[in-house]
């Protein structure tokens, strides 16, 4: 499952909207003294990301994986 973290900022509502017509299982997670440690840990500098098979996504690569479901 994709532990997704979002801001509800516009670009994590399109991708939220892409993952759930595509019926792609996710965790939203969206507290920000969470997803901000892991973004700093990970040099992401924009939102949203996510953690996929353990390893933490930036926006584009979300992106990619979702269209390439």
């Amino acid at each position: 499952m994709i532990k997704f973290y979002t801001s509800h900022c516009p670009k994590c509502k399109v991708l939220k909207k892409l993952m759930d017509d595509k019926k792609i299982e996710y965790e939203e997670i969206d507290d920000e003294n969470i997803y901000l440690e892991i973004a700093n840990k990970n040099n992401i500098i924009s939102m949203p990301f996510a953690e996929i098979d353990e390893r933490v996504v930036n926006t584009k690569e979300l992106q990619n994986y979702i269209m390439g479901r």
